[in-house]
């Protein structure tokens, strides 16, 4: 185990005390549950194997939170993506949790705080192949990781998931996330049920929930990030869909809340609003980026602010915005540009540039490693320096795993 910061121990001990009303109680919402519930005097006890926890929503908030507006920086919690939907199974060198989250292990003898899947941007995935990506996560979670989803969807405008065995798009496909919208075609048709898009977008939506609740119905919170980067112009539901109006992205992330939260019942996803840094640019003037909160749903609906950051120098040019929004923030994708494509990127500068420049971050995310481009932190150099600073919390060093 990694020698502890002092402000760390003193915020741990704090949320502990808090916290400890809540850490007895049965169900999947108690505070800290073992899994296996009193039994009647009567009855032989069971000896739960293996032993784990489920945590509740309010703890990991509240701990990020905690971490986000803390007056003197207590530490940044560590994450790693590991590919899309059940691709996080494969062992693949580029992908998967053997090869970005066992291996990083092996690597540094430390577990990241977060793991991280996207339940789509490469193919529609079955909810079959969903299922096996969520036994993965929902395993972490049961160790005491926090578990982020990513949502990055194909077009519904030409993919209408009737077919997803025979026909499940691919991300250089004209179904892909990167694709248009069609002549004449809005943002709000996904809302409007006299549209086709409309019931190829609530299938895709149904799709998801039904991921999301076997996360739900396993005790997993999730840190929720759909449709990200939308301030840009390369996804479909991005700018370029609605170039001077901010509104249309606005309504369909709301009914999305929406419908997740009310009809579907996921009271265990914390909303993550995710822009693409600008990088310095004019957003009055580009036709690539707009301001990152441009197209801000609104505090109702947004618990977490973590933008999309590769900069080689680590830099985070919209970090005075984020700031002033008033949200707990952390960086869902975060890493240097050009350098990754060589595996040559320093990540001890992680937690420096964190702590010395942009305290608020309460966690970041590496994305996985792509073939020809090293993004992962087990592909590039000083994973190991990065992850015993005292200031980077993985998971062992999570307030609800320490013993």
């Amino acid at each position: 185990m990694k020698r502890k910061n002092v402000f760390f121990e003193a915020g741990i001990l704090l949320l502990s005390l808090l916290l400890l009303p809540g850490l007895v109680g049965c169900g999947v919402n108690s505070d800290l549950k073992a899994t296996t519930t009193p039994t009647p005097t009567s009855t032989p006890p069971i000896t739960p194997t293996p032993t784990y926890f489920v945590i509740q929503r309010a703890q990991v908030l509240d701990f990020i939170t905690s971490l986000s507006t803390a007056s003197v920086f207590r530490g940044v919690i560590s994450g790693q993506n590991s590919g899309h939907g059940d691709e996080i199974t494969d062992d693949a060198y580029y992908r998967g949790y053997r090869t970005m989250i066992e291996a990083l292990y092996e690597k540094t003898g430390e577990w990241p705080g977060i793991i991280g899947d996207d339940y789509e941007w490469s193919r529609s995935f079955t909810p079959v192949q969903l299922s096996d990506a969520n036994n993965v996560l929902i395993s972490y979670a049961r160790a005491g990781g926090i578990v982020m989803i990513t949502l990055t969807p194909q077009n519904p405008w030409l993919n209408d998931e009737i077919d997803l065995t025979s026909n499940p798009g691919s991300w250089e496909g004209p179904e892909s996330a990167l694709s248009g919208l069609p002549s004449g075609a809005s943002l709000d048709d996904l809302l409007n049920p006299e549209k086709p898009v409309h019931a190829a977008w609530m299938r895709k939506l149904d799709r998801i929930a039904g991921a999301l609740q076997e996360l739900r119905d396993a005790g997993v919170v999730v840190l929720f990030r759909p449709m990200q980067e939308m301030n840009c112009s390369w996804y479909w539901w991005g700018i370029s869909s609605h170039p001077s109006d901010p509104g249309p992205f606005i309504r369909v992330y709301r009914a999305m809340h929406d419908y997740f939260t009310n009809e579907k019942g996921l009271d265990n996803l914390i909303w993550v609003y995710s822009p693409s840094s600008t990088y310095g640019y004019n957003t009055q003037t580009s036709s690539v980026f707009r301001a990152v909160d441009w197209t801000y749903p609104g505090d109702d609906y947004v618990d977490i602010i973590a933008g999309t950051n590769y900069a080689d120098d680590m830099s985070i040019s919209d970090y005075p915005v984020y700031v002033n929004m008033g949200k707990p923030l952390g960086i869902a994708e975060y890493g240097p540009s050009d350098v990754a494509k060589s595996g040559t990127w320093d990540t001890s500068r992680i937690i420096k540039r964190i702590q010395n420049d942009y305290p608020r971050i309460a966690f970041w995310v590496c994305w996985h490693s792509y073939p020809g481009s090293s993004w992962s932190l087990v592909s590039n150099l000083n994973a190991d320096i990065l992850l015993a600073d005292p200031f980077v919390i993985n998971r062992d060093d999570l307030p609800w795993n320490i013993k």
